[in-house]
């Protein structure tokens, strides 16, 4: 293991023992001639200057990362550059470092101009890694459609974040004073500061943990009273972040509110063969249908509906079923 790769005080410790520094159990100085009291400075010192090092590499990769030159840094000037570079080094938080040199990157392709670059610089510096990493949850919850842990609504760019504790109710309204957030919504300027911080992939759901929904729904319809197949249906689609909208075979004529998946799902209950098929062919195309039989019906629905996939689950169970449906949903739209 390499010396920056071990604890600051695990390695002063381990100095001071090599230098003769008697050192009492909570890790004080105990005894030290002036000798070794100089060596254990000096090895400070140099852990300091290697950090440093480290840091000043990391923002230098940071700048130059997706093939950044110094040709395409224009809009990036002297006071830009240095402003950023002093705030690296004097950030108490080395995570930190690559942050400023993205946000060195985006200023100098252009990506944040006027006197939004001066404003950034400075929020950066003021605000800690977790509150950049509060302001990226935001941001993905902002534009996609997080599910939330539960219901069927979307995740709030603020709720989100749970905040629980105090500290990070005071981190959250110190954001909120930095003009990051303004009623409950990220402002453009912290959205700015977020895409110049962090990569398109690390601001998608997954990358903070979370799931979107599937943006379509699944159009449940039933002609019977089939309450315990719609439920589990709707239940084992929300697991799998798709929403479900479920309606009678009477109503199918009312106008859609949602945007639907393709094939609509058609429980069929009924023992009689369905007279309502005509009645569904003029609402709903061939292929757009995916029926569900609790019943042998087969040939009377191809009459109708020649091109479109007819599931017979006479004596399945309601999991059998409920499998069989999601999965082959799941598969017409590539989830």
């Amino acid at each position: 293991m390499s010396k920056d790769a071990q604890h600051p005080l695990t390695e002063l410790i381990s100095i001071a023992t090599k230098a003769g520094i008697g050192l009492l159990p909570g890790g004080g100085l105990l005894t030290a001639s002036y000798e070794a009291v100089q060596l254990l400075t000096r090895q400070a010192a140099a852990q300091m200057e290697r950090r440093s090092e480290q840091r000043y590499q990391e923002f230098i990769e940071s700048v130059f990362a997706g093939e950044i030159t110094p040709e395409v840094t224009e809009h990036l000037t002297a006071d830009d550059y240095t402003a950023l570079l002093s705030g690296c080094m004097a950030d108490m938080e080395n995570e930190k470092a690559k942050y400023y040199g993205r946000l060195a990157a985006s200023i100098g392709a252009g990506l944040v101009q006027g006197s939004s670059r001066r404003f950034l610089i400075i929020t950066l510096s003021q605000i800690s890694e977790h509150q950049l990493q509060m302001l990226r949850k935001s941001y993905v919850a902002t534009h996609f459609g997080l599910k939330p842990t539960q219901g069927y609504g979307q995740a709030d760019p603020v709720k989100v974040l749970n905040l629980n504790s105090p500290v990070q109710k005071h981190e959250y309204n110190e954001l909120v004073s930095k003009s990051m957030y303004f009623d409950g919504r990220l402002t453009e300027l912290a959205q700015m500061l977020v895409r110049a911080c962090f990569t398109a992939q690390e601001l998608e759901p997954s990358a903070v943990g979370h799931v979107a929904w599937f943006q379509k729904y699944i159009d449940i319809i039933f002609d019977s009273n089939e309450v315990a197949l719609v439920t589990s249906l709707i239940s084992a689609f929300s697991c799998d972040a798709i929403r479900c909208s479920n309606r009678s075979i009477t109503i199918i004529d009312r106008p859609a509110l949602a945007h639907f998946a393709s094939p609509r799902v058609m429980i069929v209950g009924s023992e009689s063969p369905p007279d309502y098929l005509p009645a569904l062919k003029a609402r709903l195309r061939n292929n757009d249908v995916l029926f569900v039989c609790l019943h042998d019906h087969v040939s009377h629905i191809k009459s109708h509906y020649p091109e479109s996939t007819i599931l017979t689950v006479v004596g399945w169970s309601t999991p059998q079923i409920t499998d069989e449906v999601v999965n082959h949903i799941k598969a017409v739209n590539g989830l």
